[in-house]
């Protein structure tokens, strides 16, 4: 897994890992699974799913996903992901 850098609310830096990053064409917009290396219990992780947007060449921000629509079209591609 890579490891990437983000700059947290606060302003901190935190290292996690970049689980994977894919784009949905029909939103037109990109989204990252990022892993802290927490456990959900039961032998789970804890995930982060994020869209995300280039600012600058390699400088990109995460931004929260709040629409259900959005969160329907995310969850269905994650689907895809992990079928194949």
């Amino acid at each position: 897994m890579n490891k990437i850098s983000i700059k947290n609310m606060d302003g901190t830096m935190e290292e996690v890992d970049l689980v994977n990053a894919f784009k949905i064409g029909e939103l037109n917009k990109s989204f990252v699974i990022l892993s802290k290396g927490e456990t959900a219990g039961e032998g789970m992780s804890k995930i982060y799913i994020s869209e995300f947007v280039e600012n600058t060449p390699g400088v990109y921000s995460l931004i929260g996903i709040k629409d259900d629509d959005t969160w329907k079209k995310v969850k269905e591609a994650m689907k895809q992901i992990v079928e194949s």
